[in-house]
């Protein structure tokens, strides 16, 4: 478990399960979901919130979400 410098978000789904996304001193991201974590680097994060935004962008045209 590393040091945490900065919580950059928290939140709680739907279900209950509580989300939180950890700046950590070792230089890695930290996504907790419920009991789950994932570990990237700033690199990988950067690149999984690119993808996610673009998922996204075409979920809504998809779906017509506005």
């Amino acid at each position: 478990m590393g040091i945490v410098e900065e919580t950059l978000a928290e939140f709680e789904l739907e279900d209950g399960r509580k989300c939180r996304i950890e700046d950590n001193a070792s230089g890695a991201i930290h996504i907790h979901i419920g009991a789950i974590r994932i570990d990237m680097t700033k690199q990988e994060f950067r690149h999984f919130a690119e993808e996610v935004l673009e998922a996204h962008k075409e979920l809504r045209q998809v779906k017509e979400w506005e």
